[in-house]
């Protein structure tokens, strides 16, 4: 009865510290390739600029089949201090599985018909692409 007790125990914590583990691992951002895109609007109080630029970006999300995890955002009403620049209007993050699935999506029609439809919308573009370190 009493090894029945522990081997019961012992399957527990076990189902119970690799849940921990696995919902730890869970706030790592799935992907190996983070791009992150702002973008600064040329008229961004002009509302018609503004609906037509969401409206194409919108289209780009929904088209794009080769990103895991999408955001699209604007700046925080954070605590404004010197290291943080929330100058931008819009933005845009996607994550790929693979620097392949980046590269492919790069020249994808859905990525180069965003950009012809909505350049125009846009004074700057700034893009930062992370890969995943194992740390």
């Amino acid at each position: 009865m009493k090894s029945k007790i522990l081997l019961i125990t012992v399957i527990i914590l076990l189902i119970t510290s690799c849940n921990s583990v696995k919902k730890e691992s869970s706030k790592i951002i799935e992907g190996e390739i983070v791009h992150t895109v702002y973008f600064w609007l040329n008229n961004p109080d002009d509302l018609e600029e503004v609906s037509l630029f969401e409206k194409e970006i919108k289209k780009l999300m929904n088209t794009n089949n080769l990103a895991l995890k999408m955001h699209l955002g604007k700046p925080a009403s954070t605590t404004k201090r010197g290291v943080i620049d929330n100058s931008y209007d819009y933005c845009l993050i996607f994550t790929f599985p693979s620097l392949k699935n980046q590269r492919i999506y790069q020249d994808h029609p859905s990525h180069l018909i965003f950009i012809d439809k909505a350049k125009h919308l846009w004074k700057k573009v700034q893009v930062y692409d992370s890969a995943t370190q194992p740390i």
